[in-house]
């Protein structure tokens, strides 16, 4: 009987990682050979009093396994990063973005997803890794230690100061 409980466990493990990781996830740990492969789901929203007026925004969303300072940003590389050309709309109706995880190892269970809203479009770095929020942005930041693979909320609700 141990012998079909065996059996019967890794099948039910692939079938889990199936349904929670992304195509591009799959690719990297088949393909690429990246131990570690994770899709973050997340919902960006910014309440409509915010903007002061139309037009287009650059949206950018990081992962860290940590924070460790009090500060907006680590130092450190991202995890995982994106960025996005937006709308005062899309910000308001919320927009979902999916970031992929690759690494050496699991993400950390303090790890935080950051994004951020400033004027603009995205630009030629496809995957902001290096992006840092300007003065004046809108930003919020949010656990992902969510073992449900829902989408986490994120509402840019702080502004970073004036240096």
């Amino acid at each position: 009987m141990k012998a079909k409980d065996k059996a019967s466990h890794p099948g039910t493990k692939r079938r889990v990682v199936a349904e929670s990781a992304s195509w591009l996830a799959l690719v990297a740990a088949t393909s690429l050979g990246i131990p570690h492969a994770e899709t973050v789901r997340a919902e960006i929203k910014l309440p409509p009093e915010a903007f002061e007026s139309g037009g287009r925004y650059r949206l950018i969303v990081q992962s860290y396994d940590t924070l460790g300072r009090a500060s907006l940003i680590p130092s450190g590389r991202p995890r995982a990063s994106t960025q996005r050309t937006v709308t005062p709309a899309d910000l308001v109706d919320g927009v979902r973005i999916d970031l992929i995880e690759l690494g050496d190892t699991e993400a950390s269970p303090e790890r935080r997803v950051i994004a951020w809203v400033e004027p603009g479009e995205a630009d030629l770095e496809f995957d902001a890794r290096r992006a840092k929020p300007m003065p004046g942005s809108f930003y919020g930041v949010a656990p992902s230690g969510n073992e449900a693979r829902e989408a986490i909320e994120i509402v840019l609700d702080r502004r970073v100061r004036p240096v």
